[in-house]
């Protein structure tokens, strides 16, 4: 049986002008999480995917830095944007076109600091997205990210051999979508399951008869010490 754990990258910079860097608190959570990687010798990896996002490759950066540290190896990382995030900004410009007076927007982004408030606006955004609302003004659709996330998983499905221990490094929304294949759940809890996510969490995933299960999910165990709940994180 062969194993796959699921990483979502570190904290971005929300609110800078260029979203797709890892802020000071997501570097700390990638060296964190890298650090306890490199310390288990259970963690070793036969394969390592990366989506194209400067924010995995910074996650992956902290825990390939840790291994070399530890004097361990990890295979060269493969590159495949089929595990990219999907469009984030693009999602909720659709939506506040097509919404312009939802009662969660009401002419105001709710700030970073409220945590509620901007998961229920996202949450809005991406079950309008799953319902095909917003179809006519995006490029990829509900739909179509599920058949982009569906393509790079069956990559590594039939690619792994018996055993393999391979290492994803992706985003939220890639991983709710993995998860939603393996649970057979509905676009709704698989929404859910996106806005779960923390910073940094690793969700464990295996194949059994070609077949993909959940075994974990958003474990956060580099993070479990006494202080450390100041760098927990979901957007």
């Amino acid at each position: 049986m062969s194993s796959l754990y699921a990483i979502r990258h570190a904290q971005a910079s929300f609110d800078a002008d260029h979203y797709d860097l890892l802020s000071a608190r997501g570097e700390e959570q990638a060296r964190l999480l890298g650090a306890y990687l490199a310390a288990d010798p259970d963690h070793g990896f036969d394969r390592v995917i990366c989506g194209g996002m400067h924010r995995h490759w910074q996650t992956l950066s902290a825990i390939e830095g840790a291994f070399e540290a530890a004097g361990r190896s990890l295979p060269a990382a493969r590159v495949d944007v089929d595990f990219n995030e999907f469009d984030h900004g693009a999602v909720i410009e659709a939506f506040l076109g097509e919404f312009p007076d939802h009662p969660e927007y009401r002419g105001q982004m709710p700030q970073k600091s409220d945590r509620i408030g901007v998961t229920r606006f996202l949450s809005s955004a991406l079950q309008s997205w799953a319902n095909a609302e917003l179809e006519h003004r995006l490029a990829e659709g509900w739909r179509a990210f599920g058949l982009r996330v569906a393509r790079g998983h069956e990559r590594i499905r039939a690619e792994a051999q018996h055993g393999d221990r391979i290492l994803l490094v992706s985003s939220g929304g890639v991983i709710a979508r993995l998860a939603q294949a393996a649970l057979e759940v509905s676009d709704r809890r698989t929404i859910d399951f996106n806005l779960s996510l923390m910073n940094s969490a690793i969700s464990q995933f295996s194949w059994r008869d070609d077949t993909l299960r959940l075994h974990s999910w958003n474990t956060l165990p580099h993070l479990s010490q006494l202080g450390q709940r100041q760098l927990w994180s979901h957007f």
